[in-house]
């Protein structure tokens, strides 16, 4: 009867497999690629490679690419804040629309490579603020068409409060969805 053959057969130094020209006795805890202490990544259940460990998946910032994702979330809030503002009955639909909207196209157009996934505190801000521009605009849309200024709007009648649909719970839901929205995608 043969024995089984060791899963890591190298019992001595052997190069690592993002570093060659550095020896390490270090393995992945989960895949058993060889790593030095450059690449290895600490987790609870051991040392793991870039890879096993998903350090791989976070792409680096760019600047312009940033902008035109940006831009092209503005567009978005733009025309959901614009739909909300003329048919304010949809809330819910235009609270997905806003949140996902933006935060989709911003990813597409950042141009990141397959499998990566985009976030950081930056881009959250950035996805947060262009939602509630787009939830500022639906409100002055709203203000525009039913004849409400400004000055009305400091004294918060209830006429005032129902044209803008400024009911307590369902209103802050539908605010907080889409910014939840953001915040969550980008994290």
């Amino acid at each position: 009867m043969t024995e089984p053959q060791p899963l890591f057969p190298a019992t001595g130094p052997v190069p690592c497999a993002e570093h060659p020209d550095t020896e390490t006795r270090l393995r992945c805890s989960r895949c058993g690629k060889p790593i030095c202490p450059r690449c290895a990544v600490r987790t609870p259940v051991g040392m793991r490679c870039p890879d096993c460990a998903g350090t791989r998946a976070i792409s680096k910032a760019n600047p312009t690419r940033t902008l035109v994702a940006a831009g092209g979330g503005l567009v978005v809030a733009t025309l959901a804040g614009l739909g909300w503002g003329f048919f304010p009955d949809w809330q819910f639909y235009w609270a997905l629309l806003l949140g996902f909207g933006v935060v989709e196209t911003m990813v597409r157009l950042l141009n990141v490579q397959r499998g990566q996934n985009p976030r950081g505190v930056d881009l959250q801000a950035i996805a947060i603020v262009i939602v509630l521009y787009g939830m500022v605009l639906s409100r002055a849309v709203i203000m525009q068409r039913l004849g409400v200024d400004l000055e009305m709007l400091g004294e918060l009648r209830p006429v005032v409060q129902r044209a803008l649909y400024l009911r307590p719970i369902p209103d802050l839901l539908f605010a907080l969805l889409p910014i939840l929205i953001a915040w969550v995608r980008f994290r």
